[in-house]
This record gives structure tokens, sequence and C-alpha cells, in this order.
């Protein structure tokens, strides 16, 4: 008896019956492969299950307060770089400056433009994205963390490609500093 594949329209595509099977049999083999990684693995996750790194919290799950003056331009470009990162922004702009840092403990050897609180934390002046996000995810026992001064190409300080290096500073609420991260 000879099969004749017409009704699937594969008679004349040069496809063999045993290649069929072949295909289907694999067909099937993946398809039962894949419901038992769906399962999981007892109480392990699916993630854990199938090996794939799961993603980080995203930035937008974090809302920040930026204090700046009306005059500053930069401010409003760092503000675009968080917003680019997904933070939630509120904009509030103050004619002193000098006692929202005083409020937030910010010496002067800390001090840049702009004042930014977010959750517990007190970040001071042009600190990346990415500096922002990995205090807010290890919450270490600091106040804040600050990049003094205004360093040409930390974020929203960018002047073609020229970039100064820069530290970040973490910073206690007893006076202690330490280097947070450090920029080319």
């Amino acid at each position: 008896m000879k099969f004749r594949w017409v009704a699937f329209g594969l008679n004349n595509a040069g496809i063999s019956p045993s290649s069929l099977v072949a295909i289907a049999l694999i067909t099937a083999s993946l398809a039962l492969s894949s419901c038992s990684l769906a399962q999981g693995s007892g109480d392990r996750p699916i993630a854990e299950a199938v090996d794939i790194t799961m993603a980080q919290p995203a930035a937008t799950d974090y809302e920040i307060t930026v204090f700046r003056s009306p005059t500053c331009g930069c401010c409003g470009q760092w503000i675009e770089h968080m917003q680019a990162a997904g933070f939630t922004v509120k904009d509030e702009i103050t004619q002193d400056m000098d006692a929202v840092k005083q409020q937030y403990g910010i010496s002067s050897g800390l001090a840049s433009c702009h004042t930014t609180v977010a959750g517990n934390y007190v970040i001071e002046g042009h600190v990346p994205a990415e500096d922002v996000q990995r205090l807010l995810a290890e919450a270490p026992d600091i106040a804040g963390i600050a990049v003094p001064g205004m360093p040409i190409g930390s974020p929203g300080m960018e002047s073609g490609s020229y970039i100064e290096p820069y530290t970040v500073i973490a910073f206690s609420a007893d006076g202690t500093n330490t280097v947070f991260a450090n920029h080319p």
C-alpha cells in the first residue's frame, strides 16, 4: 500500500513518508520536553528549572525627588538621564538650595548643583543612574552618595566624548566618606 499525502499538500513536496515520521517524532519530543520544563522541578521556580536569569527590578520601581534651582540647565539634563533609566522624577524647583543641602546633611566638600532624595537616601550631584540603582538595590547603611562638583562627562554634564575621571562618594551621617564607584 502506497501512502498519498494529498490532503496535506505534500505529494509533490519531495518529502518521503519516513522523513515525515521522523519530523513528527522530533516535533512530539520537543513538545513533551517543553511541557516538562514548563512544569518546573519540584518547588523550584520555572526560571530556575530552565536555568535562565531573571531580570533585575526595573528602575521604574523608584521615585526620586530632585531639588534644583530654576536657572540650572545641567540639572534638567541629569533629570532626563534618570528618566531615561526608568526613574519617576518629582522636580522641585527652589530658590534656596543652601537650605536643602543643610536639611539633608550635604557638606561643602560633597556639594554639587542639585540634591535628590530616593527612599531613605540622599543623592548629591551628577551621580550616574546605574549607581543610584545599585544604591537602592544593595541598601547599604549610609546616608547617601555624591559626585562633588560638576565633572565634565558625568550625566548631565556631557561635553562631546570628553569625560573627566570622577568618583562617587558614599557618605554617612557621622561624616565618614568612602568610595562608592569610580568612573573612567
